[in-house]
C-alpha cells in the first residue's frame, strides 16, 4: 500500500500522457504558436546580449589607454552608459513577454487538460475567449503565491546567511548544504499547493487568489504525496538538463544559443507535461471529495 501511494504519481503520469491525443488541433495551435515565439526572442535574447557584453567590454578596454584624454573617457563611458541602458532595456522588454507567453500557454495547457479529462470538446472562439477571461483570475493568483515563495527565500536566506558566512568551517558548510537542501525540500512540498491553486484559479471561476489556495490545500489533503513526487521529478529533470549543458559546454554563439533552446524547449515541455499532470491531480482531488469538476462554458462530449 505505501509503495503504490509513493508511486501513484506514474500514473497519473500515464494518465496525463493519454490525455495529449485528445483536442490535439488546439493543443498543436497553442504549441505552435509558444514554442517558435519564445524560441525567437530567446535567440534574440541571447545574440543581442553577447554582442552588447562583448561591445562594453571591448569600450572598457580602451579606457586604460586614454587615461590622458578626459574627452575621450567621457565618450567612452557615455557610450558604456548607453549600452547598458540598452542591455537592461532588451533584457527587462523581452524577459516580460517571454514570461507572459509562458503564463498564457500554462493557461491554455491547463484549459485543454482539463476539457480532455472530462471527454469534451470546445470550439476554437469559445477557448480563445476563454483563456483572458482565465488570465485575470490565474495572474492573480500567481501574484500572491510569488510573494509567499519571495518570503520563504528571505527566511531561508536569514537562517542560512550566517551559516553560509562561515565557509572557512568544513563542518558548518556541511550543515549549510544540508540545511539547504532540507529548505528546497519543503519548497517544493509547499510548491504543491501553489501550483494546484493556480489550476483552481483557470479551471474554478471566481476562485482566485487566497481563496484558491485555501481551497487547494483543503483539496490535496491525502494526495499531497503525489504532487511531491511530480515537483521532486521536475527537479531532477531540470538538474539533469542544466548538467548536461555544463558538460557539453557548445562553443561559438549559434550553438550555445542552439544549446539553450533546446534546453529551454526542453524544460518547457516537461513544465507542460508537469501542468497537464496537475490537471490529472486535480480532478483526483476533487473525486476524492465527491465533488464535481465545473466546466465554465461551451462544450460538447466526445467519443473516446
Amino acid at each position: 500500500m505505501e509503495f503504490s501511494k509513493l508511486f501513484g504519481f506514474l500514473s497519473i503520469l500515464k494518465e496525463s500522457l493519454q490525455l495529449l491525443p485528445r483536442n490535439k488541433k488546439l493543443l498543436a495551435l497553442s504549441s505552435f504558436l509558444y514554442f517558435p515565439l519564445s524560441s525567437i526572442l530567446f535567440s534574440i535574447l541571447n545574440f543581442k546580449l553577447k554582442f552588447l557584453i562583448h561591445d562594453i567590454i571591448f569600450k572598457a578596454s580602451l579606457l586604460s589607454t586614454s587615461i590622458h584624454n578626459t574627452l575621450k573617457i567621457k565618450k567612452i563611458c557615455g557610450d558604456i552608459k548607453e549600452d547598458f541602458r540598452i542591455l537592461l532595456s532588451i533584457y527587462v522588454t523581452i524577459l516580460v513577454v517571454l514570461s507572459l507567453l509562458s503564463f498564457l500557454y500554462a493557461i491554455a495547457t491547463i484549459i485543454l487538460s482539463s476539457i480532455s479529462y472530462n471527454n469534451t470538446n470546445i470550439l476554437l472562439k469559445d477557448f480563445v475567449f476563454k483563456i483572458p477571461k482565465a488570465f485575470k483570475y490565474a495572474i492573480i493568483t500567481r501574484l500572491y503565491t510569488y510573494m509567499f515563495s519571495i518570503g520563504y527565500f528571505l527566511i531561508v536566506l536569514f537562517f542560512l546567511s550566517p551559516i553560509l558566512i562561515s565557509s572557512s568551517n568544513i563542518f558548518l558548510y556541511s550543515i549549510g548544504i544540508f540545511v539547504g537542501i532540507i529548505f528546497f525540500l519543503f519548497y517544493r512540498y509547499l510548491s504543491v499547493v501553489w501550483i494546484l491553486a493556480l489550476v483552481i484559479s483557470v479551471i474554478e471561476e471566481d476562485c482566485y487568489g487566497i481563496k484558491a489556495i485555501a481551497n487547494a490545500g483543503r483539496l490535496i489533503k491525502g494526495n499531497i504525496l503525489n504532487g511531491f513526487m511530480l515537483n521532486i521529478l521536475s527537479s531532477i529533470i531540470s538538474l539533469l538538463l542544466y548538467q548536461s549543458y555544463l558538460k557539453i559546454k557548445p562553443k561559438g554563439v549559434v550553438n550555445q544559443t542552439l544549446m539553450s533552446i533546446f534546453l529551454v524547449f526542453s524544460s518547457s515541455l516537461f513544465s507542460f507535461l508537469l501542468l497537464v499532470a496537475y490537471t490529472v491531480l486535480y480532478s483526483h482531488c476533487k473525486k476524492n471529495h465527491k465533488e464535481e469538476v465545473e466546466l465554465e462554458g461551451n462544450f460538447e462530449y466526445s467519443k473516446v
